[in-house]
């Protein structure tokens, strides 16, 4: 598969700074203020990637935020070259990225083109890592490696055109589906990660449904979760277990409005023996907040 992980998103917000105390406080990550001359405005380590998430002011007409890119990690500048033909191939449009850009990122290449949901979708290899050791403020330890950032869930009424696109295109696995009474999620995997991109059918909205930070132990969830009465901060849906992919977790609304799953004990997918089901229920909790 010529795509390997989910590198790093960028992340729109009403109010940058908001959200950087929420994601030091609250999640634990490692905030970093970035050059003033620059849109981002701050970017957030969870390992020795030198940012996982960066944040940049939301439109002035947006009341909330959500993923404004998402970039994926590639073997290395043939896989590039490979996908830019297959991405061509379905008649996109991509764009070389331009040194600055590279810079910016801190990768030796990248293409990018517009994906679903209009979102800006970024292809790079040979990144380059912090010279620093990743410390949380928290103590949290988060899982990432192979494995990548974590996952991004989007809502969209075009949910097939989406999913076909990433399969059909990127080389993405349909790892699973899950008919819920609040929607029907389609799972997508690149890795041993059961999914690192998903999507849920929305007619009321467009945009994004959550992002998931996983951390290495269900004391961490739980940690996580004392938090959020601590900052009084919303939760989406309680503590509850996955069916399919296992992960022990809590969601929280974040200061864009969009949720952030904590979790923990996500299931490893062996692609030789792997088998594609549909989930109709939870495992327990994951009830949602009004």
């Amino acid at each position: 598969m010529t795509i390997q992980s989910l590198g790093y998103v960028g992340i729109g917000t009403p109010d940058p700074t908001a959200w950087a105390e929420y994601a030091r406080t609250v999640i634990g990550l490692a905030v970093e203020p970035a050059d003033q001359s620059e849109p981002v405005r701050y970017r957030l380590r969870m390992d020795q990637h030198p940012f996982r998430m960066w944040l940049e002011q939301a439109e002035p007409e947006a009341n909330t935020g959500g993923v404004t890119v998402i970039g994926w990690e590639v073997r290395d500048p043939a896989a590039i070259d490979e996908a830019t033909v297959r991405l061509k191939e379905a008649g996109v449009d991509v764009s070389v990225g331009t040194e600055e850009e590279c810079r910016e990122r801190e990768v030796a290449r990248m293409v990018h083109f517009t994906g679903p949901l209009g979102i800006r979708t970024e292809l790079f290899c040979g990144r380059r890592l912090a010279p620093s050791q990743f410390v949380s403020p928290l103590g949290a330890d988060f899982v990432t490696g192979e494995q990548g950032l974590g996952h991004v869930v989007m809502k969209t009424p075009h949910v097939q055109e989406a999913v076909d696109f990433y399969c059909d295109v990127l080389g993405f696995r349909l790892s699973d589906t899950a008919d819920y009474p609040w929607g029907t999620f389609y799972f997508l995997g690149c890795n041993p990660r059961h999914h690192s991109i998903a999507f849920i059918r929305s007619y009321k909205n467009e945009g994004t449904h959550h992002i998931l930070c996983e951390v290495t132990s269900p004391e961490e969830v739980g940690r996580a979760l004392d938090r959020t009465r601590e900052h009084d901060v919303k939760l989406m849906a309680t503590l509850g277990k996955h069916a399919n992919d296992g992960m022990f977790s809590f969601y929280m609304t974040s200061p864009a409005g969009f949720g952030i799953e904590i979790g923990a004990g996500g299931v490893q997918v062996d692609e030789s023996t792997w088998v594609s089901r549909t989930y109709t229920a939870d495992i327990w909790g994951h009830h949602p907040v009004e």
